[in-house]
């Protein structure tokens, strides 16, 4: 969601290949431009910048920006493993709801994706932690968020900046994306203005949502 946000924002045209997700770094998202591989979001931003002559902080200060990274980096390096570990570990039957029938899933993630999210999870740190002690410290880190958002548009205000494409990515998995956890709990209820942060840049960059999820789930 991150890269493919960040592609809308920007308007640059392209076209989602599935065929090897991967790709030959063995990481994906990855992307080829003529001819030309970049793996890992990150790269794959800063590549398109330099290559398409984007710029989306030009609107913001150096002080702002530094706030946009600390966000994002938050949410990257904790919240994504509380979200892994919820999704395969914790509650993988409720994740599947996402995908809806779908045997890959099924034969693959519910078999081997528990192992590998909580010893990957164990090496980064937060595994070696209780469930509960962990569903602290990310909700700590969604009030954290929520509490740096407040009221404005964006996180840094009324225009987005390109951290913005990898903060809807993260939250936007605790709307839609982890069904009966407590994170969506906490995005729908309490943290609201997280919740409405992911509807407006969806109902801004995503008017064909409901047919790429339409389509996702008919392919699966």
């Amino acid at each position: 969601m991150k890269v493919h946000t960040y592609l809308r924002m920007t308007q640059i045209p392209y076209k989602i290949d599935g065929k090897d997700p991967f790709g030959p770094k063995g990481k994906a998202p990855w992307i080829s431009l003529n001819g030309e591989h970049v793996a890992d979001s990150e790269f794959i931003i800063a590549y398109l910048n330099r290559k398409c002559n984007k710029d989306l902080n030009k609107e913001h200060s150096v002080d702002q920006l530094a706030l946009g990274t600390a966000v994002r980096v938050m949410l990257e390096d904790q919240f994504s493993w509380g979200m892994a570990l919820e999704r395969f570990v914790f509650n993988p039957q409720e994740f599947r709801k996402v995908f809806g029938k779908n045997l890959l899933y099924d034969t693959i993630i519910l078999t081997f994706g528990g192992s590998v999210a909580y010893k990957r999870a164990v090496a980064q740190g937060i595994g070696a932690h209780s469930r509960e002690e962990i569903e602290g410290i990310v909700s700590k880190n969604l009030r954290a968020v929520s509490s740096l958002l407040g009221d404005k548009k964006y996180i840094l205000g009324d225009m987005p900046c390109q951290d913005d494409c990898a903060i809807f990515g993260q939250l936007g998995q605790a709307v839609w994306g982890l069904p009966n956890s407590n994170y969506e709990k906490l995005v729908h209820s309490e943290l609201t203005n997280l919740r409405d942060y992911c509807f407006r840049i969806k109902d801004l960059y995503y008017a064909d949502w409901d047919q790429l999820i339409s389509r996702k789930r008919k392919s699966a």
